[in-house]
């Protein structure tokens, strides 16, 4: 079974990572004597496609691939490494005495590019780079303005208004603004004084002028007859575009003082058109 990659020893670089640190003496398999003579091999993990090292961090200076052992068992040179290893040691007539791979949890070649003034660093799911910093634009004079964009920069705009409700309502109206109109409902109560005959009429002005004469309606607001014989009688209206004409008539042929009206006839009436806006 394949042992578990090594992690460095220490990280000294944000590329390089140092191989061994400080230089160890290599053995043999049984730990007994030092691999005189012998090497590192260092490949690409996993594979038999040799990979580089350096003796600096910055890699700059390459290492020979294999990295040769004094006689003392130790590499003469600082051995700096790039990513993921597999890492062969050889004795002096070439065997293999075991392999390991080494991965410093870094991917290679992850270097941090140059310093650009008014970015951050990010990644593109690969490589690193440095992206622009959105910045706010200078609020100086703009009082009462909101952030909003472009599409491709941010900018500062003019608080949106709040549109006024079409529907505008009192205790005795309901006016609604339309694309093209404007619609007036108003209501309220009057009287019919008596006339002490068996017709009689009332004016009512509209508070608010019509357009046109609106479409009304009218009703008396008694639950008995209005006249003392127990008759209500008929009510008819006309309208204009300021106001309401409302008759009663009795409308009976009999004669006599209970068949007039003798007191008052409280109404209510209601009137729908357009008006100017």
């Amino acid at each position: 079974m394949k042992p578990a990659p090594e992690r460095a020893f220490s990280l000294e670089h944000p590329m390089a990572y140092r191989f061994y640190n400080p230089a160890p003496v290599f053995f043999n398999l049984p730990g007994l004597q030092p691999v005189a003579g012998g090497s590192l091999q260092f490949y690409q993990i996993g594979t038999t496609t040799p990979k580089g090292t350096w003796s600096d961090p910055d890699m700059t200076i390459p290492n020979a691939n294999p990295v040769p052992l004094d006689s003392s068992g130790r590499a003469n040179t600082n051995i700096w490494l790039d990513g993921s290893y597999s890492v062969r040691l050889l004795d002096s007539l070439g065997a293999t005495i075991w392999t390991r791979d080494v991965d410093s949890g870094v991917d290679d070649g992850l270097a941090i590019p140059a310093l650009q003034s008014g970015k951050f660093l990010t990644n593109d799911g690969s490589t690193l780079q440095w992206d622009s910093i959105r910045q706010a634009p200078d609020p100086t004079g703009s009082a009462n303005k909101i952030l909003s964009t472009d599409g491709s920069d941010l900018i500062w705009i003019a608080q949106p208004t709040i549109p006024a409700s079409p529907v505008v309502t009192t205790d005795t109206s309901v006016k609604i603004t339309g694309a093209s109109s404007v619609i007036l409902d108003q209501w309220g109560t009057g009287s019919i004084p008596a006339s002490g005959t068996k017709l009689a009429s009332t004016v009512i002005t509209f508070p608010t002028a019509y357009v046109n004469p609106p479409t009304a309606s009218v009703g008396i607001a008694r639950g008995s007859g209005v006249v003392s014989a127990g008759f209500i009688g008929c009510l008819g209206w006309t309208t204009s575009t300021t106001q309401l004409t409302v008759y009663w008539d009795l409308n009976i042929d009999a004669v006599g003082s209970q068949f007039n009206l003798s007191n008052p006839i409280p109404i209510t009436w209601r009137a729908v058109g357009k008006v100017a806006s």
